[in-house]
């Protein structure tokens, strides 16, 4: 690369006009039609904790949550306000991880890292959903950084706000924990590999790891281990497999990134750089466990969000290396793997505003359709009935627990609109089966995403006719 470049990136006028554009960029893309898909499953949870956010306990409480809270009730509930702070923090996250990764790796691998971050799929997905995950991705995030920093520079107080930082991601999911492995693995591997030692790599230092983590890690899962049964009932279960969880991951992160992400973590681990080192193991840890989780209890591919950053890092150096190096006319070439790695996502994002309802099940439209055309006295049967109700126009929805118990088949309820969704299929097979035989399928709302379909259909059933 040029030198005039290198020097240009340098000036940190060029540095924060380029940041203010992609974090623009970021803004333009989280709240474009970020009111217009309707509420899914997991964010009617959310509305409903933010309902009864002073009937929670301490440990129940999320940043994220009080300030979801604090949107709704100044602004109105809706899937705008709802979902606001989630954008916002998905915003906010670009300019505020710019720093620490120049820090690490340079301007230019900050500003790439930033512009992968504005335009990933998968953050824009949690931007635009009434959740958690970004203000976690954040948390969690930061508190990595301050780990590496700690060692590296011998500061024993950014241990003290890292742990502040993973303690704040745990009260937002439990899973954050992965962070542990993570660490652990990492000072092991300082310790064993024949790789340079950080001035922070001693004793003292690592103790004031190990011992808040322990407690952290126990007040965090104080609810599981004073009551063992709440975590058979909400995770005692399995519910997909190892090649499932692996492959939406894949999906989510995107090969272009995972080739470039794994290529760049070989080349600089050669070259022993302890940075890049703490950032493969961050980008691989969560995922093993996952999978290898998924084998025996509930697991998920969301879970894994948190490898995100890592994993652009990891491309973020891999292209700037091509940059750095290209000599005459070869800087064409890694032009060209750029361009790959921003066309890639911006064409997924296309799909998603498009064609994809935001990746999420479109609740509303059904709902919309049948508020239309039913009639006095007809029963709308959903499996959620908090997101049927928030749909309905001044009725109470019906749950398919209650028409269906213990194998009693409502033959005698009048007209019922049954709205079938995977949920249905995934927990109670028979009832979809009798729905499907006995009603007329009125309207398909079903969302295609690559090799998953998010089902939602309209079927009446009418006595009269059956």
């Amino acid at each position: 690369m040029d030198d005039k470049i290198k020097t240009y990136l340098e000036d940190k006028k060029v540095q924060y006009i380029s940041l203010a554009a992609i974090t623009l960029l970021a803004g333009v893309m989280r709240f474009y039609k970020l009111g217009e898909w309707g509420f899914w499953y997991d964010e009617i949870f959310t509305l409903r904790d933010v309902n009864n956010i002073f009937d929670l306990g301490l440990l129940d409480q999320q940043l994220s949550r009080v300030f979801i809270y604090l949107s709704v009730n100044q602004i109105g509930t809706s899937e705008w306000s709802a979902r606001l702070v989630p954008a916002l923090v998905g915003i906010i996250s670009i300019p505020i991880l710019f720093f620490p990764i120049r820090k690490m790796f340079g301007s230019g691998v900050a500003l790439l890292c930033s512009l992968f971050l504005a335009i990933a799929p998968w953050h824009l997905y949690w931007s635009q959903n009434a959740r958690f995950y970004t203000t976690l991705l954040l948390f969690y995030t930061l508190a990595l950084f301050l780990v590496y920093f700690a060692l590296e520079e011998d500061k024993p107080w950014y241990i003290f706000f890292a742990f502040i930082l993973f303690g704040l991601a745990v009260q937002e999911r439990l899973f954050s924990v992965l962070l542990v492995p993570v660490v652990g693995l990492y000072l092991i591997a300082l310790w064993l590999l024949p790789i340079e030692k950080p001035a922070g790599f001693r004793a003292r230092n690592i103790l004031l790891m190990v011992i808040p983590t322990f407690i952290i890690g126990l007040v965090g899962s104080y609810q599981f281990i004073a009551n063992p049964e709440r975590w058979q009932v909400a995770f005692g279960w399995i519910n997909t497999n190892p090649f499932w969880i692996l492959s939406g991951v894949i999906f989510y992160i995107g090969i272009p990134f995972l080739v470039m992400g794994t290529m760049a973590a070989i080349y600089y681990l050669i070259r022993k750089n302890r940075a890049v080192l703490l950032l493969t193991l961050a980008a691989l840890i969560p995922i093993l466990v996952i999978v290898i989780l998924s084998m025996f209890q509930y697991s998920a591919n969301r879970y894994a969000f948190v490898t995100l950053t890592s994993w652009l890092i990891l491309t973020g150096i891999g292209v700037w290396e091509l940059f750095s190096d290209s000599r005459g006319l070869t800087w064409i070439l890694a032009i060209g793997v750029l361009l790959i790695l921003v066309l890639a996502p911006l064409s997924e994002s296309v799909m998603y505003y498009q064609f994809q309802n935001g990746n999420r099940a479109d609740w509303k439209s059904p709902l919309t359709l049948v508020n239309q055309i039913k009639k006095t006295g007809d029963k709308v049967v959903v499996t959620n009935t908090r997101l049927g109700d928030y749909y309905s126009e001044g009725y109470e929805t019906e749950n398919y627990r209650r028409l269906f118990w213990e194998g009693n088949r409502p033959t005698d309820e009048g007209r019922l609109w049954f709205i079938v969704d995977n949920n249905l299929e995934d927990k109670l097979p028979a009832v979809l089966h009798w729905v499907e035989q006995n009603s007329e399928l009125i309207a398909n709302f079903d969302v295609n995403i690559q090799a998953r379909t998010f089902k939602m259909r309209v079927y009446l059933y009418d006595p009269a006719q059956s």
